[in-house]
């Protein structure tokens, strides 16, 4: 299933949702964060020894601070990370995950809230089964605490499989280098479209006078220059400027 995701330049980028394989295997590595939090502060109380401990405090407010460093990663790990996390957990950055709502945007602190409170039904009382399952089979991969908050999870990583190659996905490679650095102060949206809708344009894309008009008025408004080929200018500038919307 896809979904668009709009970045802060307008720019739309469709994304996967994330399978279940990868939600599981997030999950896992935060179980494992977890773990290591409680073994780094049985690491830190056994060198303050436990005399030390509660000394500080009276023995029942010490206990009450133990109980409560134990048990709150385990209670508001996810909620607290999604909500200033821009919905991801540590296990979701890793596997480069995320929770957004199934219309793109960033979910609510009220959304975030609700498929919070439903891991106890999806997760907890069902014993995961009920979770899995309705990721499984729903069609935008939603257990029932993401069904109930309009949110699912997607894949940050773009899957060139599922669509089709055009001028935005030039030269998006790992050491991809930009030539045109300040494109997204230079031109809007809009510029892009319209150069874009010309480059693509199969009655207009090897019109060597559409593409001089076009690279001539980019070049006016712009300053920048390029003596090569117009056709490669152009595509060069609409691969920079989404590259670095993306990364912004």
């Amino acid at each position: 299933m896809i979904i668009e995701v709009q970045t802060t330049q307008n720019v739309t980028i469709d994304y996967e949702t994330a399978g279940i394989g990868k939600r599981i295997l997030a999950w896992l590595l935060d179980i494992i964060i977890i773990i290591l939090w409680f073994a780094g502060w049985m690491w830190i109380f056994s060198l303050m020894g436990n005399s030390e401990f509660l000394s500080l405090w009276d023995g029942q407010i010490a206990n009450i601070i133990i109980l409560i460093l134990y048990l709150a990663p385990i209670l508001f790990y996810d909620l607290i990370f999604e909500i200033f996390n821009n919905g991801q957990s540590l296990g979701k950055m890793i596997l480069r995950i995320r929770v957004v709502n199934v219309d793109g945007t960033t979910p609510s602190m009220g959304s975030y809230l609700v498929r919070w409170l439903f891991r106890l039904v999806d997760f907890t009382l069902t014993n995961y089964f009920l979770g899995v399952i309705m990721v499984a089979v729903t069609k935008k991969s939603q257990r029932l605490g993401d069904l109930l908050a309009g949110t699912t999870v997607i894949d940050l990583n773009l899957n060139a499989a599922n669509k089709q190659l055009s001028i935005t996905d030039l030269d998006f490679h790992e050491d991809y280098k930009v030539s045109y650095a300040n494109v997204l102060d230079q031109l809007s949206d809009k510029d892009i479209q319209t150069i874009m809708a010309i480059i693509e344009d199969p009655r207009m894309c090897d019109n060597d006078y559409f593409n001089q008009r076009l690279a001539d008025k980019i070049k006016a408004i712009t300053g920048y220059i390029y003596d090569g080929p117009d056709r490669i200018f152009l595509k060069k500038l609409v691969s920079d400027y989404n590259y670095l919307a993306v990364k912004d």
